[in-house]
């Protein structure tokens, strides 16, 4: 796919930090947090694009910073807006918009919702040895990372099919958007993207999930994915861990080849709720199990229009699955349950969908 402008160079500060999630192992019912591992943060080089991750090392932090030319772009789903610069020409305010995917900008609706990934702009892509963080600007980082449609891995080496413990590629700090970014597909897609805090993955790739695509972490935060494609998952491509109200928001985006598209997790330490689901035009193919699944006992909430299925819905044999209801556990006390049999529910407290959001292609 075309960009309508040219993309702007990135060049900022890195930490490295192994992260983690509570919610234990996970299984097809449950859908539980990602790997959990412990380690301080040290401080890594800049390189186009976003920030290269040096080792970890255990115990206490140490961090860096360098910023040098080129803009900042910001803004997320349309136009994008610049932030400051230091260093390089220009006078950090430049304003770009697109309506072809891999930049933002206006985005496509209904079947014109892009499925191909765009070609890397560093060839093989880029196996990084630590997960990178993205610090916000509060912290010595930015608010906006544009990658240029750069393909960026970990050394992984958990397998991504047993158990947890797979590294996060990306740990995305509070009020971060990041954009035009290629996770590498298989064992060094690891854990993906964990958030911590509110973010926005606009214009985010996932060649081949591994463990999640991506985590909404903290307690109240609302993760964003706009304009985003992830493929190829055995279980679940969008995790939601946080509580408190917290909202995990998917638009303008096409998923396939997958086991749940978004799961509110069904057995997390001090597990509660309530979590949120938005789904907004949004395209899917070969949907395994179910689109959501969220904990009725927990006050989850399901809200999904403009939802395009290959094939489109059948309504008599109910597949594919559109809004299963659970009752969750918490501390690992057994495991959570469907509700209804497993079958999908419509227009509830719980799963706000109405059968003529569900649209075919």
């Amino acid at each position: 796919m075309k960009s309508a402008f040219t993309l702007l160079l990135v060049i900022s500060a890195a930490g490295v930090v192994q992260i983690g999630c509570s919610g234990g192992d996970a299984t097809d019912d449950d859908g539980q947090g990602g790997s959990a591992s412990s380690g301080g943060v040290t401080s890594g080089s800049a390189t186009s694009g976003g920030v290269t991750s040096g080792s970890a090392t255990s115990g206490g932090a140490t961090t860096s910073s360098a910023t040098s030319g080129g803009a900042t772009s910001g803004g997320t789903g349309g136009g994008a807006t610049s932030s400051s610069t230091t260093g390089g020409g220009g006078d950090g305010s430049t304003t770009a918009s697109t309506t072809t995917s891999g930049t933002g900008g206006e985005e496509p609706l209904g079947n014109e919702i892009p499925t191909e990934i765009p070609t890397p702009t560093n060839g093989d892509g880029e196996i990084r040895t630590e997960t990178t963080v993205l610090r916000n600007a509060a912290n010595g980082g930015q608010d906006v990372y544009d990658f240029n449609n750069q393909k960026i891995g970990v050394n992984n080496t958990e397998d991504c099919d047993d158990g947890e413990g797979q590294k996060t590629v990306f740990e995305v700090e509070d009020g971060v958007t990041v954009k035009n970014l290629i996770i590498a597909g298989g064992l060094p897609g690891g854990n993906g993207i964990v958030c911590k805090g509110d973010c926005t993955l606009d214009h985010v790739y996932w060649e081949d999930v591994c463990e999640d695509a991506a985590t909404n972490s903290v307690d109240g935060a609302t993760m964003r994915i706009n304009s985003s494609i992830a493929l190829h998952s055995a279980d679940k491509i969008f995790q939601h861990n946080a509580k408190g109200g917290s909202t995990t928001i998917v638009t303008n985006s096409y998923i396939a080849d997958f086991g749940k598209l978004w799961r509110s997790c069904g057995d997390c330490t001090a597990n509660g709720g309530p979590r949120n689901l938005v789904i907004d035009n949004v395209r899917v193919d070969t949907v395994k199990t179910t689109i959501a699944g969220a904990n009725q006992n927990y006050g989850d909430t399901v809200t999904i229009t403009n939802l395009y299925v290959k094939g489109g819905y059948d309504e008599e044999d109910d597949k594919p699955k559109i809004c299963q209801e659970y009752r969750a556990v918490t501390d690992h006390m057994g495991e959570s349950q469907k509700l209804h049999g497993g079958a999908s529910q419509w227009n509830t407290d719980t799963c706000r969908v109405s059968k003529s959001d569900i649209k075919s292609w």
